[in-house]
C-alpha cells in the first residue's frame, strides 16, 4: 500500500512539473510572441494572422409557372480575380502572383472571347496594386470557362464564386410580371422587378457566415477551427402562368406585330371563375437575362387609355340590372344629336342641337331593338342608352360597383389610376361607349368576370402559392380566388353574354371577324383613337382591342387583346389560331374536335421512379403508346409526368433512366411544352428559338449529349393545310 502512494506521488510530481512548463510557454507565447521550446520569435507571424468572417449566400428562391416549370433560378457564376502582388507566395513557397501578364492575358482573352489589349492594359495598370479585377469582362463567368482556364494552372488567377438570376425561357415569359433580380454591392441577388421585388423578401433567404483564421495573403491556418452558420434559402413561389398558354400569346403577338405597324401590342389570358391569370405579354418586350429593356412600363396595368366599344357591355349590364331596360323596344340608330336638360345631362333633339353623336363610318339601321346597340356596336344607339334608360348617375354608380376607378391592388402588379371626363353632355354619351374614360387591361379584365361568369366580380391574381424550399408540402401562402363584388344578377350577365355572341354570329355583327367554325364565342370589339395630353393624336393610328370569353355555353376563358394600328388594319387570325389552340390544349370539347377527343383517355399517372424499365413500359401500355426513353439505363431514376398526375393517353411520357448524358433524339414535331418538359427532366439546357413544332435541332440524332451541352431547338408553324 505504502508502495503505492510513493507511487502516485511520483506520478502527480512529473504532471506538476510538465503542466507548469506548458502553462509558462503558452504565457510567454500569448504575451512575449515567444516559443520557449524552440526558441522561435512569434511577433511577425502572430501580427500576420486574421479573423475572417465570410457570408454564406443562401440560395434566392426558385419561381415555377402553374405546371412546375422553373421560370428563374440561380445560376453558380464566378469572378476573376488576378493578384499582382510580388511578395505574395503560396504553401511549397510557390508563386501566387500574375507573373507573365503577357501569358495571360493571352489565356484570357482566348477562353473568354475578350480582347486580349484590353486585360493586358488592365494587369499591366495595377501592377502596383495587390490584387485587381478585369471589369465586365471577367465578371459572372461560367464554371465551364472556369475551368477551362484552370487547365492553364495561371499563377495569381483566382475565382470568387458569385451567382446570378437565370430565366430559362427568357423573354417569352411575361418578364413584366415576373421581372429581374441583380446582384448588388453585397454580393446579393436582389429584386428589381415584378415578382422579384414584390416578393424580394420571401425569395432572398436568411444568409449565413463562416468564420476561420487566416494569414495576411488570406491563406487559412490549418488546424484552426472554423465557425459555420448554415445560410436558409428562400421560398420558392408558384405562379398560376402556364408556360404552353404564355407562349400561345407570345406567338399570337409576334404574328400581329408581323402582320400590321404596330409598335404596341399587349393582351392576357385569364380563367374567368377562378380570377388566375394564366398569361400575360406585351411588345415592345425584354429579355431579364440580357436586360435590354427600355421601357419599364406594363402595358396591361400602366398604360390607361380609352377602351372604345369594349366599354359598352358594361353599360348595357348597367342598363339590363336596373330593371329599365327593354331589348326588343325599337330605337332611332341615326345620329344622335343632343342638347341638355339644364343640369348638363344629354337629351336627344331633332331641332337645334349642341353637337350629334355618328356611328362608325356614318352607319345607320333606321329603328331597330335596343339590343342591337351591342351587335351593330352603335354609338347613337348606346347614347340612347344612356340617357332615355339608364340616366348618368345611375351610370356612374354602377362604374363604382364595377370598381372603375378603384386600383385593381393584386400581388404587386403596378398600377395607373384610370380617369372619367363626366362635366357636359357630351362627356356623359361618349363616356357610355368608351371614349371619355381611360382604363388600363388589367382593370377591365376585373370587370369582365362579372359580365362573362354569373355576375360576381373576382380579382385577377397571378401568384399561386409559395413553399418551403426544403419542403415543397410546408404551403407559406397559398392564393385563392377573392370576390371583390356583385355589380349586377347572373341573369344580367346572361342577357349580356347572349348579346355578345350574337355580335360575333350575326350576319352583321360587328365582332364577325372572330367567329370560329368549331367553337360559338362571345367577343366584342373596340376601335379608339389614341389620345395624348388631353387630345388625339394626329398620328393616324389608332387602338383595336377584342374582350373574348369561351366557349360560349360555358365560359370558362376569358381573353384581352389590343394593339396599336393605322386604321382599317384589324386582323383577327392570330387570336382565332390562339383560341383554337388553348381549346385543345385545355381540352374543351369543340365540334371539330369532339370526335378525336372521345378517343383521348385521362390516367392518373403511376408510381415508375427506381422501378425496371420493362416493368414501367408494361404498366404504361394499358394507357398509352406515346412513350419516350431517355437514357440506355435499365431503371427509370426520373419520370415525367409526375407520380399521381392526371394524364392523357395522347401526351408524351418521359422516362429518365440516366443521369449522366444521353443519346439524342429527334425532337422534329415536338411542342414548345414538351420540349420545356424534356429540359425541366434531364437538367441539360435548351435555347429556344420560335414558336409551333420542333423543325431543326443543333446536335444530331445519336450523339452523346451532356449538362454541359446546350441544345438549340428551332421552331416552326405546322403548314396549313
Amino acid at each position: 500500500m505504502k508502495r503505492s502512494n510513493k507511487m502516485l506521488l511520483l506520478i502527480f510530481g512529473i504532471l506538476t512539473i510538465v503542466m507548469t512548463v506548458i502553462c509558462v510557454n503558452v504565457f510567454v507565447v500569448a504575451l512575449g510572441k515567444y516559443h520557449l521550446r524552440s526558441g522561435t520569435n512569434l511577433s511577425s507571424y502572430v501580427d500576420s494572422v486574421n479573423i475572417v468572417t465570410e457570408t454564406i449566400h443562401a440560395d434566392r428562391g426558385k419561381i415555377y409557372d402553374a405546371n412546375g416549370i422553373v421560370v428563374a433560378q440561380d445560376e453558380s457564376t464566378y469572378n476573376i480575380i488576378c493578384f499582382m502582388d510580388k511578395s505574395r507566395i503560396a504553401s511549397g513557397n510557390q508563386i501566387a502572383y500574375v507573373d507573365d501578364i503577357d501569358y495571360t492575358a493571352r489565356v484570357l482573352a482566348t477562353v473568354l472571347q475578350a480582347d486580349e489589349q484590353e486585360i493586358r492594359s488592365i494587369l499591366n495598370d495595377a501592377t502596383d496594386k495587390y490584387q485587381t479585377e478585369l471589369g465586365l469582362i471577367g465578371k459572372n463567368i461560367s464554371s465551364e470557362e472556369k475551368k477551362a482556364i484552370e487547365e492553364y494552372n495561371l499563377t495569381g488567377v483566382e475565382f470568387v464564386e458569385s451567382v446570378k438570376r437565370n430565366y430559362p425561357l427568357g423573354e417569352y415569359f411575361a418578364p413584366y410580371l415576373v421581372g429581374f433580380a441583380q446582384i448588388d454591392e453585397n454580393n446579393t441577388l436582389v429584386g428589381k422587378m415584378g415578382i422579384e421585388s414584390y416578393l424580394n423578401a420571401e425569395l432572398s433567404g436568411i444568409d449565413g457566415s463562416r468564420t476561420y483564421q487566416a494569414d495576411k495573403n488570406g491563406y487559412i491556418l490549418q488546424g484552426m477551427q472554423e465557425v459555420v452558420e448554415d445560410a436558409t434559402n428562400g421560398y420558392d413561389v408558384y405562379l398560376t402562368l402556364d408556360s404552353v398558354i404564355q407562349d400561345l400569346l407570345a406567338t399570337c403577338i409576334n404574328e400581329t406585330v408581323e402582320a400590321t405597324e404596330s409598335e404596341r401590342v399587349w393582351g392576357a389570358v385569364m380563367e374567368i371563375d377562378t380570377g388566375k391569370i394564366l398569361a400575360w405579354g406585351q411588345s415592345p418586350n425584354f429579355d431579364p437575362n440580357k436586360l435590354n429593356i427600355d421601357d419599364y412600363n406594363n402595358l396591361g396595368s400602366q398604360y390607361v387609355y380609352e377602351p372604345g366599344s369594349v366599354f359598352k357591355p358594361i353599360t348595357y349590364a348597367a342598363a339590363i340590372d336596373s330593371g329599365k331596360y327593354d331589348g326588343s323596344k325599337l330605337v332611332d340608330s341615326s345620329p344622335f344629336c343632343y342638347t341638355s336638360d339644364g343640369n348638363n345631362n344629354p337629351v336627344r333633339t331633332y331641332g337645334d342641337a349642341y353637337g350629334c353623336i355618328y356611328n362608325y363610318e356614318l352607319d345607320t339601321w333606321g329603328m331597330v331593338p335596343y339590343d342591337y346597340g351591342v351587335i351593330y356596336s352603335s354609338n347613337t344607339i348606346t347614347s340612347s342608352v344612356l340617357s332615355e334608360v339608364l340616366g348618368p348617375d345611375l351610370f356612374l354608380e354602377y362604374l363604382d360597383r364595377f370598381k372603375i376607378f378603384e386600383d385593381v391592388d393584386t400581388d404587386g402588379i403596378p398600377e395607373t389610376q384610370n380617369s372619367i371626363q363626366f362635366s357636359y353632355p357630351v362627356d356623359k354619351l361618349t363616356a357610355s361607349y368608351g371614349q371619355g374614360v381611360t382604363v388600363s387591361m388589367l382593370k377591365l379584365m376585373q370587370a369582365y368576370t362579372a359580365i362573362l361568369g354569373d355576375g360576381t366580380m373576382v380579382k385577377p391574381y397571378i401568384i399561386d402559392k409559395i413553399v418551403d424550399s426544403y419542403d415543397e408540402n410546408k404551403v407559406i401562402y397559398e392564393g385563392s380566388t377573392e370576390v371583390v363584388g356583385n355589380p349586377i344578377k347572373e341573369s344580367t350577365a346572361k342577357y349580356v353574354q347572349d348579346l355578345m355572341e350574337r355580335a360575333v354570329s350575326d350576319p352583321l355583327g360587328q365582332s364577325r371577324s372572330y367567329e370560329l367554325d368549331n367553337m360559338k364565342i362571345m367577343a366584342k370589339t373596340g376601335t379608339t383613337e389614341i389620345a395624348q395630353d388631353g387630345e388625339y393624336s394626329d398620328s393616324g393610328k389608332v387602338i383595336y382591342s377584342v374582350m373574348i370569353g369561351f366557349p360560349y355555353e360555358d365560359p370558362q376563358y376569358m381573353i384581352y387583346f389590343a394593339y396599336e394600328d393605322y386604321q382599317d388594319g384589324r386582323v383577327s387570325e392570330p387570336v382565332k389560331k390562339m383560341i383554337n389552340n388553348i381549346a385543345i390544349m385545355t381540352n374543351l370539347k369543340t365540334s371539330d374536335h369532339e370526335s378525336a377527343q372521345s378517343t383521348i383517355k385521362d390516367f392518373t399517372m403511376p408510381q415508375l421512379t427506381n422501378y425496371p424499365l420493362d416493368y414501367a413500359k408494361n404498366k404504361l401500355s394499358e394507357y398509352s403508346d406515346n412513350v419516350v426513353v431517355i437514357g440506355n439505363g435499365n431503371v427509370v431514376i426520373d419520370q415525367y409526368p409526375k407520380y399521381g398526375d392526371t394524364t392523357y393517353s395522347n401526351q408524351k411520357i418521359f422516362l429518365l433512366t440516366s443521369d449522366d448524358g444521353f443519346e439524342m433524339i429527334d425532337l422534329t414535331g415536338y411542342t414548345r411544352k414538351e420540349v420545356m418538359q424534356l429540359w425541366q427532366l434531364t437538367g441539360i439546357a435548351f435555347r429556344l428559338d420560335g414558336y409551333g413544332i420542333v423543325t431543326a435541332q443543333s446536335i444530331p440524332v445519336g450523339t452523346k449529349v451532356t449538362k454541359k451541352d446546350v441544345i438549340e431547338v428551332k421552331f416552326a408553324d405546322p403548314p396549313k393545310e
